[in-house]
């Protein structure tokens, strides 16, 4: 069986190659940008750039992904000009762009280096799954604190209903925020917290979560393989900021994880 899109994946490598050889090396990635463009309409190749795809929450767009190209409506096409191989979050990107999309394959097209490296990334839509924990909760969080922290818990539920999982962090960051300043919550992003030894204060820095009305702290990932890490961590910041009540929230490659989270003073 041959390769998903075979012949359209040759004419568009030989189109990024002849951009290569004629834009030259250590250029800007907007001049390759344009150079494709060029290129895509002398070979006959249909194509939209930088189409925006809007992601909506309660009937409204939350944030909106530009995938450089996209050819044939079918193939989505990111490009990149750095001088070293590709990482993990360039390909993360892509894979927003597929999700988003519902494209079986891209194409992650590198113009930095001696020779233009193109990635086939193949995309099947994942089945994504739920689970929750609010044993720590059960019995125990009460007045305004259970109040606002339901109201975290259902947005939660919301952005996993709308989107499922899949998306990286840049996305779901824009996704969850999106969602909780909709609901009228008052945020406090990467609170800052002093850090101890032994009792002696040794340096203070920026925590990664969120805290939500002053009372529920959120740790959130995306694409991790499990919640573990928010857990943790998440406990860690509560000690660190002196509040009772969180959540650590896992969105990962198909299964989302919600764990709530006590600590007592």
């Amino acid at each position: 069986m041959g390769l998903v899109y075979e012949e359209k994946t040759k004419l568009l490598r030989r189109c990024f190659f002849d951009v290569q050889n004629e834009v030259g090396l250590g250029r800007h990635e907007e001049e390759y940008h344009q150079g494709c463009k060029k290129s895509f309409e002398e070979n006959g190749v249909p194509f939209a750039s930088k189409p925006p795809h809007p992601l909506l929450l309660d009937g409204e767009v939350a944030y909106v992904l530009y995938p450089d190209f996209v050819a044939w409506d079918s193939i989505t096409v990111e490009l990149k000009a750095v001088p070293r191989s590709l990482n993990q979050s360039e390909f993360v990107q892509i894979f927003d762009y597929l999700k988003c999309r519902g494209d079986r394959l891209g194409l992650l097209v590198n113009m930095g280096l001696d020779r233009v490296h193109v990635e086939r990334v193949a995309y099947d839509p994942p089945d994504s799954t739920l689970e929750e924990d609010w044993k720590y909760w059960s019995g125990k969080i009460q007045g305004r604190d259970r109040e606002v922290g339901v109201i975290v818990r259902d947005t939660l539920r919301a952005v996993f209903e709308a989107h499922g999982t899949g998306y990286g962090d840049e996305v779901l960051q824009h996704l969850v925020t999106f969602a909780l300043n909709r609901r009228r919550l008052r945020i406090a992003v990467a609170p800052v917290a002093k850090a101890y030894f032994h009792g002696v204060e040794v340096g203070e820095s920026p925590l990664d979560c969120l805290v939500i009305e002053g009372r529920i702290l959120l740790a959130f990932t995306a694409l991790f393989d499990n919640n573990q890490f928010n857990i943790n961590r998440g406990l860690s910041f509560l000690r660190a900021l002196g509040l009772n009540w969180g959540i650590a929230a896992n969105f990962g490659k198909t299964h989302a994880q919600f764990t709530a989270l006590h600590h007592s003073s």
